[in-house]
């Protein structure tokens, strides 16, 4: 993507991606339900964090060059998903890109105890049929199972997630 240019984070957790695109000289807006940000990370200069629902941050209309949103649709309903793609696709640039990872409905961490959270499964068909009526297209596609890094990895449970990313059709 070209410089300068802005980076969206969505569920940005401990900013991980926001680091990396700031690095790389993107201004990032960061916004997660839960304030985990490091500190130094929002006193970088490049990067806003913002405490809030996805669904109610306020976007700007194209001002993103990408909207980042790893590991973050498990924690929304399908229908916050569409109204979200609607406002991400409006807050990109045109040809901007969305890169999704979520964790599939046939997953193996599916049941397990101890999240405080609702979590939902979202087939990868329907999640790029709905971004396709929105307007996007698909770039690439891939199914992951991998081993997690996180309480699964003791039960020794895969982790079936999907990636996507999308780009603005103008």
């Amino acid at each position: 993507m070209e410089l300068p240019g802005h980076v969206l984070d969505v569920g940005a957790g401990n900013g991980r991606n926001s680091v990396f695109f700031a690095r790389m000289g993107y201004g990032v807006d960061a916004v997660d339900v839960v304030d985990i940000f490091p500190s130094e990370y929002k006193e970088h200069g490049l990067i806003t964090f913002t405490e809030a629902e996805a669904e109610k941050f306020v976007f700007e209309k194209e001002k993103y060059l990408a909207v980042v949103a790893t590991r973050f649709l498990q924690y929304i309903s399908s229908d916050i998903a569409k109204i979200l793609l609607e406002n991400w696709y409006m807050a990109l640039r045109p040809k901007g890109y969305v890169a999704l990872s979520f964790v599939v409905n046939n997953s193996s961490v599916q049941g397990v105890k101890g999240y405080d959270v609702p979590y939902y499964y979202h087939d990868p068909e329907k999640v790029i049929e709905t971004a396709e009526k929105v307007g996007f297209g698909v770039i690439t596609k891939k199914s992951v199972n991998q081993m997690p890094l996180d309480v699964n990895r003791i039960r020794k449970k895969l982790i079936d997630s999907f990636e996507v990313i999308f780009q603005k059709s103008n």
